[in-house]
């Protein structure tokens, strides 16, 4: 005898359906209320004990705790000084530097110098092979023949006026071709002592040193094809002065000009005496700074170019005070300082016009007066507070 038996879904399965289920409706509700939810905002720090914190101003009572790094003194007259050492590089003077390329198109053959060897006038430098200097070799030699002949056909016209033979008018037309033919050589020769050239041959030159110097810059090798339009290959420079150049921002050119005081320091001690020879009436477009320039003597040759140095120069501006560098803060755009109201007692925030940092001291152009009462210390304090509070 045969049971029937009826299948049904299990029981756990039965219970975990549901479950699925709510677990959907409730997820789906999550996110819809997690949509409209609105974080509150932090709460705001209350300032500290004593101390009422305005748009650009902070105020302190007399028993504030905030005195204990707040230090408020009177702002002292300023003097002329010498700048902070700034980065500087020695650099060859341009106006006793020769500059030398290839005159004529060519192969490299031979180089007879490297960079920083010291070079006599008329020393051979480099060889280059040029099918272009055979032409002209051969353009003179073709001038001279050509003239030779000239010449010698006005003899011979000559001598034929001379006993009668034709008619004098003869020598207009031979004079002309003598004067053309040496007028040609004449050509010929200016164009390869033009070049400035030792001959190698009739398709090789050598390029000698124009100069007494020392070789400054060469780029220039074996094999390397030339031309005119390769521009300069090799620079000579008299080193017996030199130029030390220092990049300022614009802000920290002041009242510098030509003939202002310097101090170029070299190996980190030796102070040597010079004088401002150039400050640049352009930014430099590389490093977006002016160049300022100091002239020095260099019998010795001890200052060599792109060694590194710095340079103190003599401000004579007319500052009005001069105070701390920390008491001056900036916002990238302006520098300001925190002035004592004197008849609120605020330490209000003010804009001023400044100089160079020398010594940890700042130069006050505009904006203070000797003896108003300015945060010495602790002005960064003020500044975030007022951040915090605004």
């Amino acid at each position: 005898m045969t049971e029937d038996v009826s299948v049904g879904p299990a029981p756990g399965r039965a219970l975990r359906i549901p479950i699925i289920v709510a677990a959907i409706v409730f997820g789906g509700t999550a996110i819809v209320l997690a949509r409209h939810y609105k974080r509150p905002d932090p709460p705001k720090e209350a300032p500290a004990p004593g101390m009422t914190v305005g748009s650009a101003s902070v105020t302190l009572t007399n028993d504030a705790p905030m005195w204990s790094v707040i230090k408020v003194e009177p702002a002292a007259p300023a003097e002329p000084h010498w700048t902070d050492p700034v980065p500087a590089r020695i650099v060859f003077d341009e106006g006793r530097t020769s500059r030398l390329g290839s005159p004529l198109a060519g192969r490299v053959t031979a180089v007879m110098v490297e960079r920083g060897q010291h070079v006599k006038s008329g020393a051979p430098l480099f060889t280059v092979a040029s099918p272009n200097l055979a032409e002209l070799r051969a353009e003179l030699s073709k001038a001279t023949v050509e003239r030779a002949t000239a010449h010698a056909n006005f003899d011979r016209v000559q001598a034929l006026v001379d006993a009668g033979s034709i008619p004098a008018k003869e020598l207009i037309t031979v004079k002309q071709e003598v004067a053309e033919a040496d007028l040609a050589v004449n050509l010929a020769q200016q164009k390869l002592s033009s070049l400035k050239i030792a001959g190698m041959g009739d398709a090789s030159f050598t390029v000698s040193a124009p100069r007494d110097g020392v070789v400054v810059e060469k780029t220039i090798t074996i094999g390397q094809e030339v031309d005119t339009a390769a521009g300069s290959v090799m620079a000579i420079a008299d080193l017996s002065d030199v130029w030390v150049v220092a990049d300022l921002f614009e802000n920290d050119v002041g009242a510098l000009a030509i003939g202002a005081k310097a101090k170029v320091i070299v190996g980190g001690t030796t102070e040597l005496e010079g004088a401002v020879n150039q400050v640049s009436a352009v930014v430099d477009p590389d490093r977006h700074t002016v160049p300022v320039r100091v002239k020095l003597l260099n019998l010795d040759g001890a200052l060599r170019p792109n060694a590194y140095a710095q340079i103190k120069f003599y401000d004579p501006t007319a500052a009005k005070v001069a105070l701390p560098a920390q008491a001056v803060l900036s916002d990238g755009e302006q520098s300001y300082v925190y002035a004592k109201d004197g008849k609120t007692g605020a330490l209000v925030k003010r804009t001023v016009v400044v100089g160079s940092v020398s010594a940890g001291k700042v130069p006050v152009l505009q904006g203070v007066e000797p003896g108003e009462l300015i945060v010495t210390r602790g002005a960064i304090l003020l500044d975030n507070q007022i951040q915090l509070d605004n």
